[in-house]
């Protein structure tokens, strides 16, 4: 059984404490947070540090990264990916890619929302 509704909604989200990592996104640069505590940086930012830590600064890092893990869907392709420089993960479409692409560099997003999106680029997987 299927229900059809018409759900128009109409919001506005602030970006709070993301501010400058999604003003960084929209111009194709990476931010991530860099734990005061450990040193530890995540990309995508993380609010409170695996150390527990909550206070943190930003570090410009270069937008490259390595995919570990792709999938593709309904709405495209989608890779699990560490950028160079953070000790995190993230989420991000694949634009582009092809089966042997492992490389990729962040790119600014079209239209108005803040999105991580990565083009193939030709280079070594680093160690």
């Amino acid at each position: 059984m299927i229900f059809e509704l018409d759900l128009p909604l109409e919001y506005r989200l602030e970006a709070g404490w993301l501010a400058r990592w999604a003003e960084a996104l929209m111009q194709g640069t990476a931010l991530a947070r860099s734990c005061r505590q450990c040193g530890r940086a995540s990309f995508v930012p993380e609010r409170i540090c695996d150390c527990g830590c909550s206070e943190g600064s930003w570090k410009p890092v270069p937008g490259k990264a390595t995919v570990i893990r792709r999938t593709s869907g309904l709405d495209g392709n989608f890779g699990f990916v560490r950028f160079d420089g953070a000790d995190t993960c993230a989420v991000v479409a694949l634009e582009g890619f092809e089966a042997g692409d492992r490389r990729g560099e962040l790119i600014a997003p079209a239209g108005s929302l803040p999105k991580l999106i990565i083009r193939p680029i030709h280079e070594e997987v680093p160690d």
